[in-house]
């Protein structure tokens, strides 16, 4: 089983919204910054209060951790990622949120092709 590192210092956040690349979905959207430098992949998730109350917040949360953490062996290379919700996300299923994530990293070239 795989965990998910997570982005937790402020300069790191700083770095990855000054000069990440940006993809969107309706749901979620995600920055990117490759690190060459490290040898694994860091993700932080974004859940605004705007979106949601706490209990909703923290389910969205746990959701977005999971379907990352299921598709974290098929990512390729080091980077650290933002996921941020959209609106949307709090009523949408997690299936949901797990397609637009995986459509998201394959548009960003980070997911290999399933195996058989």
């Amino acid at each position: 089983m795989c965990k998910v590192t997570t982005i937790r210092k402020q300069s790191d956040f700083k770095r990855l919204y000054a000069d990440g690349r940006r993809f969107n979905s309706r749901l979620i959207a995600l920055v990117i910054v490759q690190r060459p430098s490290l040898t694994q992949v860091r993700a932080a998730f974004v859940v605004s209060h705007k979106i949601a109350r706490g209990v909703a917040r923290n389910k969205l949360r746990r959701r977005l951790r999971e379907a990352f953490r299921l598709l974290l062996p098929r990512i390729a290379g080091s980077a650290d990622i933002a996921i941020i919700t959209r609106p949307a996300a709090a009523t949408s299923s997690y299936w949901e949120l797990r397609d637009a994530l995986e459509k998201l990293l394959t548009e960003a070239e980070l997911l290999t092709p399933e195996g058989p």
